[in-house]
């Protein structure tokens, strides 16, 4: 096997990249080169100066070309292109498509040395999948080998396609903005800070009357700004030439033509351009002719301030609709006629919430009208966030695009509540606010609507090849059918052919084009319309196209037009508003204007017009009216007022009415202010109807405070809990809302899931809506536990969805414990009556037993006693030892009567000895035990096993006898040929084990098992074993009295437990114990 030293041959390979990797694993030994170890020693240094590089190159080597490229030229394959083929590749092989341009390159610098440069040349070539021209800058040059003769080409290069697409995209840019310029008629200056002389295009030259030099001094133009704009646009220029502050240049000001003193107003802008030092070295830009633009768009403006005021001033809201994204815009006023508030960043559903339930059908039946007409109107009841009940009146229409479709949907709204006293009143008060806001949206749309100018470009032949979207809105045309000499269609037939005509003899001409025609707009109507264009030519100066404008005519007359709509239609809107307006003239306050509204308020006819207030209305002397008025009139400064009482004498009778008003400033052109506009509404009847829901509320905060009752309401879209004062001290709450997990946390554990599920039963729909439930709370300060009753309904929203949980919460814990006390109290009584029934029946089984030990086991050794007496008296004489033994017999009988009395007596003290619990340890109680039988356990070499025994609350002594008496008959009945072998262990008694046993489930158990392997005993007797008496062996067999085992039952039973045994004849016997923990 052959071993290639790689740290020495291949050194040039080191920090090579990718490149160099490919290099390595090449099999070379096919190559016209052969493998690295045998190359030239300056193709491997060549090659290590080419791979670490970080500027794109790549090496010819050799007869054969084979190329060699690094990883910076590695991007200039492409994807799916010659990459990493390429790599060790003959270069006519790599480059086909441009091997006519490259090999003539390469034989010139191998044969005579010379290197050669290219910058930005086009040389196509196959990447991505395809052939793409691309763009590079490289020079060649000579690489010699180890004999000093030219071996190779280095090509150095870098790929400039982006940067020559961008210059041609940026030259591109330029002349359409140059096109732009000229098709605009915007004028050009170009000012050279230094010299503060600069050059400006013939347009600009033209307004300024300046003669065609190529540069001119600047006092030379400003001297023919107005001088009221003069020193501003000085101002502004010296501002801009500063770099601290931005360079920015902007103003609109007045020129005044020196020869025809033609007033022109110009919208300028500019930018100065600054050197690193900070200092401007140039400064350019552009001005606009805004000169009938401004005009129109200051008596729009004027129209509009008054329009704005009167809305205002009215109360009126207004809203917007984006049909496109469900958005709705609103004003302030608006969000307070519906909510009570100014609240802002509403939804269209948010406002919905607001109208009354019983409402909500007026508003459907509106929208359904409104899809048929365009517009709507209707009269809903809103509840305010504050509980109170509003009457409003909601108008509004459809907006459409130039193609008909509705784009967004306008309107407003007012409060007409005082219009409810009367119903006749009210509908003619809405028909009359209906007909305002549908004139007051036409004069609003007719004085803001105004189209920007139309731009348009067409090629050498007079054909459109481009034009904005604002001819495409004006003709309803699509884009595509306008291009060419499509745009003639949109003209009238009258003058199509006439303006064609003009156009085509400027295009032959290569003249300036201007021409007036009409056309028929989207909407049908005819306008109109001067266009305007000139040619223009390409940077070498050849002729390619013209550039042009249209520009709608009748936006001025429209304008002009629609201010004095408005200004008819201020006057009507007065005379027909649903609410009380007039207007105060003078320092006097005469009474200028007022509507019949205004007039009823007053109690008074038409003839207080043109009278002074106090002298109109003498009962307003002494009240603040007039003092209010006369101090806006002074300051300027509006004031309104809402609820506000004013005495006035109506229908002959001094009463007092309530109003909201509101007192605004109207000045005259020049900002003084001339009068006062005062417009009130009468809410007498909310005022007073407030007043009576202010009594109903106390009322009820009364009850509930009386009732110690909390509140609560769940927000069931926004998820949130908001609590009454009582409902935050219970749960510990410093906030009246909370987050509907956070709401949950004063509740334990095991309630949360309980309390959420009964929720979301009564939220969900198509339940009854009805909470009702009981649960624990914790105050999550003090950990104070409280037991609460809560009950709630739900209220649903417009479109019958779970809108929100309200309800109160009671404070049951006193009562809860009371009925847990009481049910303790019965239980413990029950327990304690069915555990004296149990002792009572033991008892009455225990007398049976003690009926039958009187009538046999206690009277059998006495029978005995007396047999063996008379027995003694036949043979004490005639047989001395016969007599011995009866003699025997008598004491044995004797002291088997005395064991079973002294039995007797024992068992009777376990039914009737004091408890005494004490804390005893089995462990040591069977240290004693076994201590105590230590010669028997000798006798009988028995093993005696325990561990893990508890320590438990009981009896000692009695906890002695019955692991005594257990531990003794294991021992006793051990059998003879097997040694004794006892387990005494401990363990918990589990749920399952309880149900075998007589016990209480609801205690916890100790479970003592004592295993032997003794004689056992058939398990049918595994009861009677306990019985007193009962023996299952002979006297003579194993001794005892038989009561040892019932003993252990009656000490078990005295601890609240109980005890079984479990056994097999010859296999041993286990006895359970079972004793409570506690």
């Amino acid at each position: 096997m052959e071993i290639i030293n790689t740290t020495d041959d291949y050194f040039f390979l080191e920090n090579g990249g990718e490149a160099a990797e490919i290099i390595r694993n090449l099999d070379w030994s096919s190559n016209s080169l052969g493998r690295p170890e045998i190359w030239p020693e300056n193709l491997k240094n060549t090659l290590a100066t080419l791979l670490p590089s970080k500027f794109p190159m790549f090496l010819w080597w050799g007869n054969d070309l084979i190329q060699f490229y690094n990883d910076a030229y590695r991007p200039s394959f492409g994807e799916q292109g010659k990459h990493p083929k390429a790599m060790g590749q003959k270069a006519k092989d790599c480059w086909p498509e441009i091997w006519d341009f490259l090999a003539p390159h390469i034989t010139n610098i191998l044969a005579t040395g010379e290197s050669v440069w290219y910058e930005n040349m086009l040389l196509p070539i196959h990447r991505n999948g395809k052939l793409e021209d691309v763009y590079w800058t490289f020079s060649y040059s000579p690489v010699r080998g180890d004999d000093r003769q030219i071996e190779g080409v280095l090509v150095v290069c870098n790929e400039t396609t982006n940067t020559v697409n961008h210059n041609k995209q940026l030259q591109n840019s330029k002349d359409e903005l140059l096109f732009a310029i000229e098709a605009a008629e915007l004028g050009t200056f170009d000012l050279n800070p230094i010299t503060n002389r600069f050059s400006a295009n013939n347009r600009l030259k033209s307004w300024f009357g300046l003669q065609p030099d190529d540069e001119i001094a600047l006092h030379v133009a400003t001297d023919v700004i107005a001088e009221a704009d003069r020193d501003n646009v000085i101002k502004a220029i010296e501002d801009a030439l500063k770099f601290e502050l931005g360079g920015k240049y902007e103003i609109e000001y007045t020129i005044i033509h020196p020869v025809t003193k033609e007033e022109k107003i110009v919208r300028a802008k500019g930018r100065a351009w600054f050197n690193e030092n900070k200092e401007a070295y140039r400064f350019n830009g552009i001005l606009q002719d805004i000169t009938e633009h401004k005009k129109a768009n200051d008596e729009i403006v004027k129209s509009r301030q008054l329009t704005d005021l009167t809305m205002q001033t009215m109360g009126m809201g207004v809203f917007n609709v984006d049909f496109a994204t469900n958005n709705i815009e609103y004003s302030a006023e608006f969000a307070a006629l519906i909510s009570g508030s100014k609240i802002k960043d509403l939804s269209r559903m948010d406002f919905v919430k607001y109208i009354h339930p019983d409402d909500l059908g007026l508003r459907l039946e509106a929208i359904e009208q409104g899809l048929t007409t365009g517009k709507f109107y209707y009269t809903p009841r809103v509840i305010w966030d504050d509980g109170s009940i509003h009457h409003i009146a909601i108008s509004g229409a459809r907006i459409v695009d130039s193609k008909g479709n509705p784009k967004t949907f306008s309107g407003t709204g007012i409060d007409i509540t005082e219009r409810e006293r009367s119903r006749a009143a009210l509908q003619q008060a809405e028909h009359r606010l209906e007909q305002t806001k549908r004139e007051a949206n036409a004069m609003f749309r007719n004085v803001t609507d105004s189209s920007p100018t139309g731009l348009w470009l067409a090629d050498k032949q007079g054909m459109l090849t481009y034009l904005n979207n604002t001819l495409v809105e004006w003709t309803g045309i699509p884009y595509s059918e306008l291009l060419g000499i499509g745009w003639t269609n949109a003209i009238i037939e009258e003058d199509r052919q006439m303006a064609a005509e003009v156009f085509e003899e400027a295009v032959n001409s290569l003249s300036h084009y201007d021409v007036l025609f009409r056309i028929k707009k989207a909407t049908g109507k005819i306008v109109w319309c001067r266009a305007a264009g000139d040619p223009f030519f390409d940077e070498s100066g050849k002729y390619a196209g013209y550039a042009g404008f249209c520009m709608d005519m009748d936006e001025i007359i429209a304008s002009r037009k629609a201010l004095t709509e408005s200004e008819e239609r201020f006057s009507l809107m007065i005379k027909q508003a649903p609410v009380g307006i007039c207007l105060f003239t003078g320092l006097d306050m005469k009474i200028e204007i007022a509507n019949d509204i205004m007039i009823g308020y007053w109690g008074k006819d038409k003839s207080v017009m043109g009278k002074p207030l106090e002298v109109a209305i003498p009962e307003l002397v002494g009240q603040p009216f007039l003092s209010l008025l006369q101090e806006v009139y002074l300051t300027g400064v509006p004031y309104e007022a809402v609820s506000t009482p004013a005495r006035l004498e109506v229908d002959g009778k001094l009463s007092t009415f309530y109003f909201d008003f509101t007192y605004k400033p109207i000045r005259d052109i020049h900002g003084n202010i001339y009068g006062i506009m005062d417009i009130a509404v009468d809410v007498t009847e909310r005022v007073l109807a407030s007043q009576k829901l202010d009594d109903t509320r106390i009322a009820l905060a009364g009850a509930i405070e009386l009732a110690e009752l909390a509140t609560w309401q769940l927000d069931i879209k926004n998820k949130t809990f908001s609590y009454s004062k009582r409902f935050m001290d219970w749960l510990g709450f410093t906030e009246d809302t909370k987050a509907m997990d956070e709401a949950y946390n004063p509740l334990p554990n095991d309630y949360r899931k309980l309390v959420s599920d009964a929720i979301q039963a009564a939220i969900l729909p198509g339940s009854s809506g009805i909470y009702d439930n009981e649960h624990p709370i914790i105050n999550r300060v003090t950990g104070q536990v409280r037991i609460i009753h809560a009950t709630a309904r739900v209220f649903y929203n417009s479109d019958g969805m779970p809108a929100y949980l309200s309800g109160t919460a009671q404070d049951v814990t006193k009562e809860r414990k009371l009925q847990e006390e009481l049910t303790f109290k019965i239980r413990k009584s029950t327990a304690e009556l069915r555990h004296a029934n149990t002792e009572l029946e033991i008892n009455n089984k225990e007398l049976q037993q003690f009926a039958y030990i009187a009538s046999h086991d206690l009277q059998e050794p006495v029978r005995k006693i007396s047999v063996f007496i008379q027995m003694l008296e036949n043979y004490i004489t005639s047989d001395p030892e016969k007599a011995k033994i009866y003699i025997e017999k008598i004491n044995n009988s004797a002291k088997r009567m005395t064991t079973l009395i002294k039995d007797v007596l024992g068992f009777s003290e376990l039914a009737n000895s004091t408890k005494v619990f004490e804390n005893v340890d089995l462990e040591e109680v069977i240290e004693n035990i076994l201590s105590d039988f230590d010669l028997t356990i000798e006798q009988k070499e028995a093993t005696i096993i325990y561990q893990n025994l508890p320590k438990l609350k009981a009896i000692p002594l009695q906890m002695g006898q019955l692991f005594g008496n257990l531990i003794s008959n294991a021992l006793k009945y051990s059998r003879q040929d097997v040694k004794p072998v006892i387990k005494v262990i401990s363990s918990k008694l589990n749920d399952n084990d309880k149900k075998l046993f007589s016990i209480d489930n609801s205690l916890d158990y100790y479970k003592i098992e004592i295993i032997d392997n003794g004689i056992g005993f058939n398990q049918k007797y595994a009861e009677q074993i306990f019985n007193i008496f009962q023996r299952l062996h002979g006297k003579n067999e194993f001794a005892g009295t038989g009561i040892g085992l019932a003993m252990c039952r009656k000490i078990v039973q005295n601890h609240n437990g109980d005890i079984k045994a479990f056994s097999e004849e010859g296999k041993g016997t286990t006895f359970v114990v079972v004793i409570p923990e506690e």
